[in-house]
């Protein structure tokens, strides 16, 4: 029963990536030293940092569902534990690269 728990934390973690990602899509984020996609462009000006951190945000929204699902469909297959495991933890290294270069790009 144990995996079943490690499992479902490997399934949840991209859904966390999305909830948290929501309000900096919806520009709910203004300004700040600790939350958002902060760049040389996000501190500089107060558009960009919206603008930025709005397109941040929806990728990780975007990401973190595919992510979710697919670790899900990952968790339900016949593959062996470990290849699940480490098949889980690279989409969800695979969703914090696409928002930290999501970030980058359009700064």
């Amino acid at each position: 029963m144990r995996t079943a728990g490690a499992y479902g934390a490997l399934v949840l973690v991209p859904l966390i990536f999305a909830v948290i990602s929501l309000p900096m899509a919806l520009e709910w984020v203004g300004p700040n030293a600790f939350y958002g996609a902060r760049t040389a462009a996000t501190r500089a000006s107060e558009a960009e940092w919206y603008r930025i951190n709005q397109l941040t945000g929806l990728a990780g929204v975007v990401g973190g569902l595919i992510g979710a699902a697919a670790n899900l469909l990952i968790v339900r297959s016949g593959l062996g534990v470990t290849t699940k495991q480490a098949a889980c933890i690279a989409v969800i290294v695979a969703v914090a690269v696409l928002m930290t270069a999501t970030a980058s790009a359009v700064a």
